[in-house]
C-alpha cells in the first residue's frame, strides 16, 4: 500500500508543477483518493489497536502536527527571509495582520488548521477584510484568496482529515447499513452542488459533508478485509497493479469531470484492501509510503526556487529535493515522535500486528 500512497502523493507534486509534461491523476483527485485510504486505516487501526478512544485522538495529532509545524517554521523563514514563494507574499500576510479580526481568524487558522478549507471560499481585499464568495476566485492586483495567507496551504486537506477523525471513533462502531446512509446522504449533498449558485469544484472538494462519503468508502472497505484476506495473493497482486495502473494511466484514459472522479472513488475503494493484503508485510513498500505525507508537505516549498530561479531540469529537480527533504523529516521528525506513540500504544494490540498497523496508518499524503 506504501508504493500506491506514494504514487498518489507524486501524482500532487506533478499536477502543481507547470513544467511537467507527465501527469497522473489530478492533483485534486489524488487528495480526495487519499480520503479513502484514511477511512480504511482508521477502521483498521480502530479495529485492531485503539479501545482508548483518547489515545487515538491524541496520536493522530502526534501523527500530523510534528511535520506541519516543521514545514510552517521552514516555509514562514522562506517567505520572509528570501521571498520565496509560489502561493503568496509578503504583502497578503501584511494586509491581512494589519486587519485584527482576519488577522485573529488566519492566526488561528495557520496554526490550528481545523477550518484550513474554508478558506477557499474566501477573498482579501485590500483593507485585509476576509470576504465570503459562494464562487471563490482567482487572485488579482486587487485581492488575494484566503489560503494565500497560509504559510503551508495544502494542509487545507489536514483540516477535513481532522474532522473525520473526530467522528471516526464513532463511524467504526455503526452499522453497515448506518455506513451507507450516511454516505448516500453525503454523495446527495455533493450533487446539490449542481443546482445551487456555488462553484461546484469548491462544493465538492472543500465542505466536510460532501468528502465524507470517500472515507466511508475507505472505511466499507476496511469491513470487506475478512473475504479479500481469503482470496489468493494472485489476486491481491492482481487487483494492486491495476490500482497502480488507474492512478498513473488515467490521463490516457481520456475521462474527465465525473466520470473519472467515481472511476478513481470506487477504485481505490475497491483496491485498497488487495493492496494492504499484497503489502503489508514489506519494510521497504512501508517506508516509501511513510515518504508521502512530507512530500505533500514540502513540495510547494521547494519548487519556489526552481521555478523562481529557473533552475535547470525544473520537474526533476523538483521531485528530487522533495524526496531528499521528505527523507530527512521523515528520518528526523517523524521516526522519533513515531517510536514515542508506539510505545503510548503498546498493548493494546495482538502481538502478531504488533509494529505493522500504526506504522501504516497514514496522515493525509
Amino acid at each position: 500500500m506504501g508504493l500506491v500512497r506514494f504514487l498518489l502523493a507524486l501524482a500532487v507534486l506533478l499536477a502543481h508543477m507547470p513544467t511537467s509534461t507527465v501527469k497522473f491523476i489530478h492533483g485534486g483527485l489524488a487528495v480526495q483518493a487519499f480520503f479513502v485510504v484514511s477511512g480504511f486505516y482508521m477502521a483498521l487501526v480502530l479495529d485492531r489497536k485503539y479501545s482508548d478512544t483518547k489515545l487515538f485522538y491524541s496520536n493522530r495529532l502526534l501523527r500530523l502536527a510534528p511535520a506541519y509545524f516543521a514545514m510552517m517554521l521552514i516555509a514562514g523563514v522562506a517567505l520572509f527571509g528570501f521571498g520565496l514563494t509560489v502561493t503568496s507574499s509578503p504583502g497578503i500576510f501584511e494586509a491581512v495582520f494589519t486587519n485584527p479580526l482576519s488577522a485573529a481568524v488566519m492566526l488561528f487558522e495557520n496554526i490550528f488548521v481545523i477550518g484550513q478549507h474554508w478558506t477557499y471560499w474566501f477573498m482579501i481585499d485590500e483593507a485585509g477584510g476576509l470576504n465570503f464568495d459562494p464562487y471563490g476566485g482567482m487572485p488579482t492586483e486587487t485581492s488575494a484568496v484566503a489560503f494565500q495567507a497560509l504559510l503551508v496551504p495544502q494542509s487545507w486537506s489536514l483540516s477535513l482529515e481532522l474532522m473525520f477523525y473526530a467522528i471516526a471513533p464513532w463511524l467504526a462502531k455503526r452499522h453497515l447499513r448506518t455506513l451507507l446512509a450516511i454516505a448516500g446522504a453525503s454523495i446527495g449533498l455533493r450533487f446539490l452542488g449542481h443546482l445551487l449558485p456555488v462553484e461546484f469544484p469548491l462544493w465538492q472538494g472543500r465542505l466536510f459533508v460532501t468528502v465524507l462519503f470517500m472515507f466511508l468508502f475507505g472505511m466499507l472497505a476496511y469491513r470487506a478485509m475478512p473475504l479479500v484476506e481469503k482470496l489468493p495473493r494472485a489476486a491481491h497482486f492482481a487487483v494492486l497493479a491495476a490500482l497502480i495502473a488507474l492512478i498513473v494511466g488515467m490521463p490516457q484514459l481520456g475521462w474527465s469531470g465525473d466520470v473519472q472522479s467515481w472511476l478513481i472513488y470506487f477504485g481505490v475503494a475497491v483496491g485498497t484492501p488487495f493492496a494492504f493484503c499484497a503489502t503489508r508485510q514489506w519494510k521497504t513498500d512501508r517506508w516509501i509510503g511513510e515518504l508521502s505525507y512530507p512530500i505533500y508537505l514540502t513540495h510547494l516549498l521547494v519548487m519556489a526556487p526552481v521555478l523562481i530561479y529557473e533552475w535547470p531540469y525544473p520537474t526533476w529537480t523538483t521531485i528530487v529535493i522533495t524526496l531528499a527533504l521528505s527523507a530527512a523529516i521523515l528520518q528526523f521528525i517523524e521516526r522519533p515522535v513515531d517510536r514515542w506513540r508506539q510505545r503510548r500504544a503498546r498493548g493494546l494490540v495482538p502481538a502478531n500486528d504488533a509494529g505493522s498497523i500504526e506504522e501504516m496508518a497514514p496522515a493525509t499524503p
